[in-house]
């Protein structure tokens, strides 16, 4: 593991500590939970497309498609 550091406000600190009261966890665990939920939110996989366009030029041409529409 690699050592960082992070400044919290009073708040997020007073409440870090009380979680880890109630649950008998360290800062440190409920910093790592926090920052792997973070990441999984931000990289998880995504589905992939079932389709795929074939009409070749029609992105080309999305301006000239789109115009008007929504008025």
């Amino acid at each position: 593991m690699m050592k960082t550091s992070i400044y919290l406000d009073e708040q997020r600190k007073a409440n870090l500590v009380r979680i880890g009261e109630l649950t008998g966890r360290s800062q440190a665990d409920l910093i790592r939970e926090g920052i792997d939920q973070v990441i999984h939110d931000h990289l998880r996989t995504r589905p992939k497309m079932k389709g795929r366009l074939r009409q070749h030029g029609l992105t080309q041409r999305v301006d000239e498609l789109m115009d008007g529409f929504g008025e």
